[in-house]
């Protein structure tokens, strides 16, 4: 991995401090950063530390909701894959497949009677 410019820095900070406003947990927005930018596991996590005190510098008082936990191994993998997917989806503006994602997990929320409260 070669040494990021700031540029690069500010920007996958930027895009973490977006994922972070939509409610998703710091394990999938680092995921999404080194997937997506070829990052070490280490400073995608140092970016979502960043961009999160950052966020709450701006407005304390702004707290997205979490996505559920989910408690069963091999459903939690699918749903992060697919939670993965739907963030590919929504930065592509590709409706059609975030729409059939969104039911997705859903679908796999259900599988085990998780409750979907808001």
């Amino acid at each position: 991995m070669n040494k990021r410019t700031s540029q690069q820095t500010t920007d996958q900070q930027a895009l973490a401090k977006r994922l972070l406003d939509m409610g998703l947990k710091k394990a999938d927005v680092a995921a999404t950063l080194q997937r997506k930018h070829n990052v070490s596991r280490a400073t995608a996590y140092r970016d979502v530390d960043a961009a999160d005190i950052e966020r709450e510098s701006e407005d304390p008082a702004i707290e997205a909701q979490p996505l559920p936990d989910i408690d069963f191994d091999d459903r939690d993998a699918l749903m992060r894959m697919t939670r993965q997917l739907l963030i590919d989806a929504f930065q592509a503006g590709n409706v059609q497949d975030y729409a059939r994602l969104v039911r997705e997990y859903e679908r796999l929320a259900r599988m085990g009677g998780l409750s979907q409260t808001h």
